[in-house]
């Protein structure tokens, strides 16, 4: 059996009957048995529309035989069986379900991240994740949840980022953005010497870098892979580099 964790959100309906009804749906499958059950924390909504309702965020920890992929798809199918509507990434929803950590094993397919791309900053994913799953590990930073919380908790308000020479501009414009929406508490701070990352050296709380274009950028991944702690890969796009890294700071906060 494998240990799984998955991660419950909604901000539509009846949000309370929306969790047990998940719960429920998955624990009557062959192949799964729930472990344990997160109470429910209230939490704004991140990244989205700004008229968005508040959320519902909750954690399952289960038990189950089912391969990482097949058990993506049950969540997929007791989304819909639940009514959820698919119409934005970050927009309002009835029901969400992501599958966190399968074990420790990491899975990269078109289709399925796991562990999930963005649970390792996530305060509304670490909280509820943290009652009853404090022990398991996020295999990429070889950190607990309980520590995950911690560092989130602690850390300088600091976010490193790592950019090859062809992002100069673009990491100059968001950092300038950065600095009138979050300043004076937080700062972005490029690092320009990759292969002088060991560790956590200045207490940051995340480390973001650009995805990989085969080129320079390659250098800075296999030195961010020596950071301690949570890390967000931006896409080379400008926009939607600036709304994935502003949207994890919200979501630090």
């Amino acid at each position: 059996m494998m240990d799984c964790l998955i991660a419950f959100g909604s901000n539509q309906g009846d949000r309370e009957r929306a969790y047990e009804a998940a719960v429920n749906s998955l624990n009557q499958h062959p192949q799964v048995e729930i472990v344990a059950v997160s109470k429910l924390h209230v939490t704004a909504a991140v990244g989205g529309p700004g008229d968005q309702s508040s959320y519902l965020n909750g954690a399952i920890r289960l038990s189950t035989t089912l391969g990482g992929e097949d058990l993506h798809q049950l969540l997929i199918q007791t989304e819909n069986d639940l009514g959820r509507i698919r119409l934005n990434r970050w927009g309002s929803r009835t029901i969400d379900l992501d599958l966190l950590l399968y074990g420790e094993s990491q899975i990269s397919t078109p289709n399925l991240t796991v562990p999930h791309p963005r649970m390792s900053f996530r305060r509304f994913v670490l909280e509820p994740a943290c009652e009853i799953a404090a022990e398991m590990i996020h295999s990429p930073s070889r950190l607990t949840i309980g520590q995950l919380i911690e560092q989130i908790e602690t850390a300088n308000r600091r976010v490193l980022c790592l950019a090859d020479g062809a992002l100069d501009e673009t990491l100059t414009e968001i950092a300038a953005e950065f600095g009138r929406k979050f300043g004076p508490v937080w700062t972005l701070e490029r690092v320009d010497q990759c292969d002088q990352i060991n560790g956590n050296p200045m207490n940051a709380v995340l480390m973001a870098y650009f995805a990989s274009d085969g080129s320079a950028v390659d250098t800075c991944w296999m030195a961010a892979k020596n950071f301690k702690g949570p890390m967000l890969e931006l896409p080379r796009d400008p926009a939607l580099a600036r709304r994935e890294l502003f949207a994890a700071v919200e979501a630090i906060q």
